[in-house]
């Protein structure tokens, strides 16, 4: 199917909803949840928007304007990872109210296997809806996890939609959940599928969380697909971007935003009527059931912070006059953890991110949640080896009598500060740092952004955000052990 050239001008010209009709059509879409089922403040201000109540009750609005128009909801990846309820719960409580909410179809992300494949499938057999990846396959959902769907709607309109994932999901999680897994280049298992999936369509339409250049790339070479609702980028497209004639959408991250797209259906060929991201604003109205159920769910998280998780052998010291001016115990534990976990060469964290020490014996989650309380996750790509020494020399530069918070926890790599200068660096076992080797190195999403004046960060290649948390591994790392100790062993030395 193709879009019409009206379909276009009528979508940048439209503003209203469609009326119902034969051929109509009414496609909602978010992407990117990461386990916000509770409302959340972005700014500060102590305002909370957002929340699956909100989400759901916008929904049931749309569904409710006129009962002979259908309406499909889509959701295209990444429901797990970035909350304590997805952390305590991993995941199920996200599906059993995506099963409330009606939703019509999601695509896997490169999240939902971050718990393991046996929780994976528990969540594959408790989704009222198909969860799609047709160029994903993982041995525990055998049967659960599918490729593709045509949907037949009560106004005869045939729906096709395939799901499509990044390659990242083999990589961007710990090795032991992808054992058996393997993903095929999406452009192959389409080339391969959506010939067939279109001749049985009136409306193709993929589900991809392959990123916006991947979704570039996917309409480059199929210009048959009609619509890519995308993901994995955290985009947010006030209008749908066209290319190749496909239009392509994304509507940011934690279900923030629902997309809306009226569109009409006849004669194999597609008009867009009209399409807006509908921010969920604290003025819009929750669901009760919902809202009650994650008041629930939230009470049990509070509770949960006293139990122990596990046991400290030593002090783990996170002083900001010992964690913000020389090596730690505590960051070296937590450097080493993340750049073991992620695969890298080396780790950068920042001391600032680290706000309390956590004392010898019992560990409860509310103290692993007190160390790093911002929630911040880590962030692996390539740097070069010139601006790994420069990322260095700034740590070095600072003022150790200010207490900096930039000031950095390293694994991988060691040095000796003299004079305001990183002196003697090197990796972990004695070679020299090369200015012109590309290394993989893992660092916080605060960093990668550029925090504390890092902007050299922002010149990683290939940046990804795995989401995994920095408590989450402090955590695992209690859990994991009878006894954690964790020792400094001289990789920041500063010298008189």
């Amino acid at each position: 199917m193709r879009w019409s050239p009206f379909s276009l001008l009528a979508f940048w010209l439209s503003i209203t909803p469609a009326v119902a009709g034969e051929g109509r059509l009414t496609i909602l879409h978010f992407n990117d949840f990461h386990g916000q089922l509770a409302p959340y403040s972005e700014t500060g201000d102590g305002v909370k928007t957002g929340g699956i109540a909100r989400l759901a009750a916008t929904v049931q609005a749309v569904r409710d304007e006129d009962p002979l128009r259908p309406v499909l909801l889509f959701f295209a990846g990444d429901m797990l990872q970035g909350t304590m309820l997805s952390t305590l719960f991993q995941g199920a409580p996200d599906v059993e109210l995506f099963n409330a909410m009606g939703l019509d179809a999601a695509a896997l992300g490169n999240h939902e296997l971050d718990y393991g494949q046996d929780n994976l499938r528990s969540l594959l057999q408790m989704a009222r809806y198909p969860v799609l990846a047709a160029n994903v396959q993982i041995p525990s959902a055998q049967g659960l996890l599918q490729g593709q769907q045509v949907l037949e709607l009560a106004n005869g309109i045939r729906v096709g939609v395939m799901g499509l994932t990044t390659s990242e999901l083999v990589t961007a999680t710990h090795p032991r959940n992808t054992q058996g897994v393997s993903v095929t280049d999406p452009l192959k298992v389409a080339g391969d599928s959506l010939p067939e999936l279109d001749a049985a369509s009136d409306l193709l339409v993929v589900l991809s969380h392959l990123g916006f250049e991947g979704d570039i790339q996917l309409a480059s070479h199929f210009a048959d697909v009609d619509l890519v609702i995308g993901g994995h980028n955290h985009f947010r497209f006030e209008r749908p971007q066209n290319r190749n004639g496909v239009l392509i959408v994304q509507a940011g991250e934690r279900g923030g935003w629902l997309g809306r797209m009226d569109l009409r259906v006849q004669d194999d060929k597609a008009q867009v009527e009209a399409y807006r991201l509908i921010p969920m604003q604290a003025s819009l109205p929750k669901d009760p059931d919902m809202a009650a159920r994650v008041a629930q769910l939230s009470e049990q998280v509070s509770a949960e912070m006293d139990r122990v998780v596990g046991r400290a052998a030593v002090v783990l010291n996170g002083r900001r006059e010992t964690i913000r001016r020389t090596e730690s115990n505590l960051g070296s534990l937590v450097a080493d953890l993340a750049r073991v976990s992620s695969g890298a060469q080396m780790a950068f964290l920042n001391s600032g991110g680290f706000r309390d020490s956590i004392p010898t014996g019992p560990v409860t989650l509310g103290q692993t949640q007190r160390v790093f309380p911002f929630g911040n996750t880590l962030v692996q790509g390539q740097l070069k080896g010139s601006l790994v020494l420069a990322v260095l020399e700034r740590s070095a530069g600072l003022n150790p009598m200010g207490n900096p918070g930039g000031f950095l926890q390293l694994s991988g790599v060691r040095m000796r500060i003299q004079d305001g200068r990183a002196r003697e660096v090197t990796l972990a076992d004695g070679s020299p740092l090369d200015p012109e080797a590309q290394y993989r190195i893992v660092t916080s999403d605060f960093l990668a952004a550029g925090g504390d004046g890092y902007a050299m960060f922002k010149e990683m290649v290939d940046p990804v955000d795995t989401g995994h948390r920095f408590s989450d591994l402090l955590v695992e790392a209690f859990r994991g052990t009878r006894k954690l100790n964790a020792n400094t062993d001289g990789r920041i030395q500063r010298i008189p």
